[in-house]
């Protein structure tokens, strides 16, 4: 590959990185949920009416949360373990597999970014093709990482996630929004997709057509009649 060609590879390296750095944030920071927490109380006529002095919010990621509630007496901050009381345990591990393996293909990638700079392997699985597949495979499982997720809000966080709360009046039903943690991710997906888009350009080499010259008519060729 020329000098141009090579510095396209090489820009891979720093998408690989950045998206490395965006799953790194989406996995150890507490905002995949946030939701405003209401107080709920029954009123005179037996209905349920929200208290006007009560207000909290409360947002978690894969592993930590944390809640602030307050009653009109100050706010209450804590902090408490994730844990599948309101999620479902298989979507959760999965989100974790699915981005942890996604943070090692985008590794693998900007190694192999770095190698294609430098020399030109011969085995295609460490070439070209292979940072196809690195991206590819982190795009992949970064994209089911979200989609997971998606399925977990939808299906098991829109009720109620102060399980624990609840017996106090307090609710988060439909005042859930996903939180930044879960955007970084769809972000890395398409930073691995601009990657793809860049090596496509800059390793590119349109196929050359031989033409097949016809016969002299000049030729030594006599046809007698």
């Amino acid at each position: 590959m020329n000098i141009l060609k090579r510095g396209m590879v090489f820009i891979t390296f720093f998408g690989c990185c950045f998206a490395i750095a965006l799953m790194a944030a989406a996995m150890s920071t507490r905002f995949w949920l946030e939701a405003e927490a209401v107080q709920q109380r029954v009123g005179p006529d037996n209905t349920l009416e929200v208290r006007p002095n009560s207000t909290g919010h409360v947002n978690f990621g894969l592993f930590k949360g944390r809640k602030s509630l307050n009653v009109g007496f100050g706010t209450r901050l804590h902090s408490f373990d994730v844990n599948s009381v309101f999620m479902n345990y298989g979507l959760w591990v999965g989100t974790i597999v699915c981005l942890s393996l996604g943070m090692v293909f985008a590794v693998v990638g900007a190694l192999f970014a770095v190698i294609n700079t430098a020399t030109t392997p011969v085995e295609a699985i460490t070439g070209v093709p292979g940072l196809y597949l690195w991206n590819g495979l982190a795009a992949l499982f970064n994209l089911i990482c979200v989609i997971l997720w998606a399925v977990q809000y939808h299906k098991y966080l829109t009720h109620n996630v102060l399980l624990y709360d609840a017996v106090d009046g307090w609710t988060t039903e439909n005042n859930e929004v996903f939180g930044y943690s879960y955007w970084l991710v769809v972000v890395a997906i398409f930073v691995h997709v601009v990657n793809i888009g860049i090596i496509f350009m800059g390793t590119y080499e349109p196929k050359i057509k031989e033409q097949l010259q016809a016969p002299d008519p000049k030729g030594g060729n006599i046809m007698l009649y």
